[in-house]
């Protein structure tokens, strides 16, 4: 894994050089080991806000969470989906919805598909913050691991969303989008998968295949970029991460 991935899916700089577009696009398929980086900062976030905090301020702990996982992260994917939602919801062909959706001023959808998915991430996350300590074992692992690694499975489920997206294509119009659209393929998308299956599999025994939500939202989102802007972009699959994360982390405080 280079600093290229990191510098590209995180605001964390190993690196005054700047990113090789070019190289991160040749390894999309490692996207899900950012994922599981972020997802651990996650995890040791919740259960040390726990420890201090307690389950009482479980709100607050939450908030604190969402804050570090942005921080980490940036605002890149969910702006995708703000652009997203504004020109899904534009009227007119395709070439009027892609405009929409590349207009820098932020219009009303945008804004009410943020408002909406933070207040729902922000409501999962606090009540994962309320268990985050407490010890989950899943068959057929011989341990148990803290309930708050959930964060683990929705990070990495949120990069094999945008792995997705990236291999069903095509590109909508050139841009950044297409440069990875065009270095996707078959293997790297199963590489990213066995990948991903592989680590969840070690924190989370069967749970694991609550990551292939993330192909679920990829494709889900997909096809919506198919008919509204004739493909996919940095949004959709900025969008698809929101999405894929989102998903897994309702899966697994309804499953778990």
């Amino acid at each position: 894994m280079t600093r290229d991935l990191f510098g590209l899916l995180t605001r964390m700089r190993v690196s005054k050089s700047p990113v090789d577009l070019e190289k991160a696009a040749g390894q999309q398929y490692l996207f899900v080991l950012v994922g599981l980086v972020v997802g651990l900062i996650g995890t040791i976030a919740s259960i040390v806000l726990l420890e201090f905090l307690g389950k009482n301020l479980a709100l607050v702990s939450g908030g604190i969470v969402v804050v570090v996982l942005y921080y980490v992260t940036g605002i890149l994917h969910t702006e995708g989906l703000a652009d997203f939602a504004d020109g899904v919801m534009a009227s007119g062909t395709q070439e009027r919805k892609r405009e929409a959706m590349k207009d820098a001023h932020l219009g009303v959808a945008g804004v009410l598909a943020t408002v909406l998915f933070l207040i729902i991430i922000f409501s999962v996350i606090s009540f994962i913050s309320t268990r985050a300590s407490e010890s989950v074992r899943s068959f057929p692992l011989p341990w148990s691991v803290p309930f708050a690694i959930g964060f683990v499975l929705s990070e990495m489920a949120g990069k094999l969303a945008m792995n997705t997206a990236m291999f069903l294509g095509p590109s909508s119009h050139a841009g950044m989008g297409k440069l990875f659209v065009r270095n996707a393929s078959r293997k790297k998308l199963v590489a990213a998968i066995l990948l991903a299956s592989a680590i969840s599999f070690i924190f989370t025994g069967w749970l694991f295949v609550l990551i292939l939500l993330g192909l679920v939202a990829g494709y889900g989102v997909t096809r919506m970029a198919r008919k509204n802007f004739g493909g996919v972009s940095g949004d959709a699959f900025g969008t698809a991460n929101e999405m894929g994360r989102l998903l897994t982390l309702l899966a697994w405080v309804i499953v778990v």
